[in-house]
């Protein structure tokens, strides 16, 4: 059988994990769909990637699009890494 005292310190235990869970939570969410957003511009069309920024040959243009998806999934990716860093550090 648990004791009282054994089943509230499970609960104040797992109380403790869900509120120090929420920025880990809040930061790995925003780093999935900002990468998520990032791929989603880097998928559009020509036709609706926006204005021509660089011109390597006639094959190959970065579009503004292709920027913009760079840099979201690049912020999506640091904003994931920045979550994981905060939950090994709240695991110690």
């Amino acid at each position: 059988m648990i004791s009282q005292s054994e089943m509230t310190h499970h609960s104040e235990m797992s109380h403790n994990t869900s509120s120090q869970s929420n920025p880990v939570v809040t930061l790995n969410g925003a780093g999935v769909t900002f990468i998520l957003m990032g791929l989603f511009a880097l998928a559009l069309p020509p036709s609706q990637e926006g204005m021509r920024v660089w011109q390597l040959s006639a094959e190959y243009t970065f579009y503004l699009m292709d920027i913009a998806g760079v840099f979201t999934i690049v912020l999506g990716t640091i904003l994931t890494w920045l979550g994981g860093m905060l939950w090994k550090r709240q695991l110690r």
